[in-house]
């Protein structure tokens, strides 16, 4: 009952956010957008991993997670200095 709640209000809070990173009023609220997208990915993937008893997809979670915040200090960077790498 409380996962089924949980992956509600979670699927709800992606649909959401998605929606503010595809019409962010800046870049920075993008930004920021898409890093709360990927912790609430990270989160619904651990919800359906407990919900489902399968281990597999809390691999795919930590895989998300790491992707997010490579993905973005990258886009920071990109937004501070135009450049990724020196």
């Amino acid at each position: 009952m409380i996962i089924n709640l949980a992956l509600g209000i979670v699927t709800l809070s992606v649909l959401l956010v998605t929606s503010r990173v595809l019409r962010g009023p800046s870049w920075g609220d993008r930004i920021m957008a898409f890093d709360f997208l990927s912790v609430n990915l990270v989160l619904l993937f651990a919800l359906i991993a407990v919900k489902t008893h399968l281990i597999v997809v809390l691999d795919a979670a930590l895989v998300l997670s790491l992707l997010g915040f490579l993905s973005t200090v990258a886009l920071t960077r990109y937004l501070l200095l135009g450049r990724v790498m020196r």
